[in-house]
């Protein structure tokens, strides 16, 4: 099954990648260039950011460009989030053609149930040549062997080599003091301008709004805040959440979308993310900026 993925930025693309890679062996991607003009490669099903489109809104005249773009195959459409203007698109043809709206923020579950809704039972185009059935998954974890491998391990092996009879030290167990909010506020504003600190200058002014908030790292990388509850809840690992604190143009490609009161704890729970008092996870944001590797 060809997916094209169209209207995506980088990272978007790259995370999609893997999510498929790993969860529909039976899935390929392709990747299509930016630009609303830019015609759609044939493809079984897309997956199309319809504001990455430049299709943010609906109007008759996005919805003609849009449908003779996609010519009657299905598509997954992320809208952009608290859109409603694409509801308006017919409600036969969102049937008929297999169509499904979902609104970003979304999580990897949302968007794996919306690939295999629309994915159409058969192949729009005949399939490239391929090797004999039984070779394909061989294949397949070959290739996902030979690139995790080196990912994991050359950190670790790349560390200083030490030698067997001497033994290691033992690092002194850091204490991380909690942060309330204004603290956090007051340690963000005083840190210097020729510093990085965008993501944390980012969570400031969510935080100042007093309603929660969700933070997207990445397609399946995200962070949940309630500031009003108290309470914070991720699935980014620490090595990425110290990046973003140190490195600007890691954090530039970061977007914060509000969430709904009623719906946050529940969001964060349908994506298996553990909540965390918000005062111990501001204090380790800060000291993860504090501590930066030069």
């Amino acid at each position: 099954m060809n997916v094209a993925l169209a209207g995506l930025t980088a990272r978007e693309e790259t995370a999609m990648v893997m999510l498929i890679g790993k969860t529909l062996p039976d899935f390929q991607c392709d990747t299509v260039l930016p630009g609303r003009e830019v015609p759609l490669p044939l493809a079984d099903l897309y997956v199309l950011d319809l504001a990455g489109r430049g299709l943010a809104r609906w109007s008759l005249e996005a919805q003609d460009h849009l449908l003779q773009s996609l010519n009657g195959a299905p598509a997954v459409l992320v809208a952009p989030a608290f859109d409603e203007t694409w509801t308006a698109l017919e409600a036969s043809r969102m049937t008929s053609q297999s169509l499904i709206i979902l609104h970003k923020p979304y999580g990897i579950d949302d968007m794996r149930a919306a690939l295999l809704k629309t994915a159409p039972r058969k192949p729009r185009r005949a399939a490239p040549a391929a090797p004999p059935a039984p070779a394909a998954p061989v294949a397949v974890a070959v290739a996902v062997r030979t690139v995790a491998a080196p990912k994991m391990t050359a950190p670790v092996f790349s560390a200083p080599v030490v030698r067997p009879e001497v033994p290691l030290p033992v690092a002194a167990p850091v204490e991380i003091a909690p942060l309330s909010l204004a603290d956090f506020q007051a340690r963000v504003g005083a840190l210097p301008t020729s510093e990085p600190k965008l993501f944390l200058c980012k969570l400031a002014e969510a935080l100042a709004l007093q309603q929660p908030f969700e933070v997207r790292v990445s397609l399946v990388n995200r962070l949940i805040v309630n500031p009003d509850a108290q309470w914070a809840a991720s699935n980014t690992a620490l090595p990425l959440l110290q990046d973003l604190c140190q490195r600007d143009e890691r954090a530039a490609g970061v977007s914060i979308d509000a969430v709904d009161r009623r719906d946050a704890e529940a969001r964060a729970q349908r994506m298996d993310m553990p909540l965390q008092p918000l005062d111990a996870f501001l204090g380790t944001l800060v000291h993860f900026r504090l501590n930066r590797q030069r």
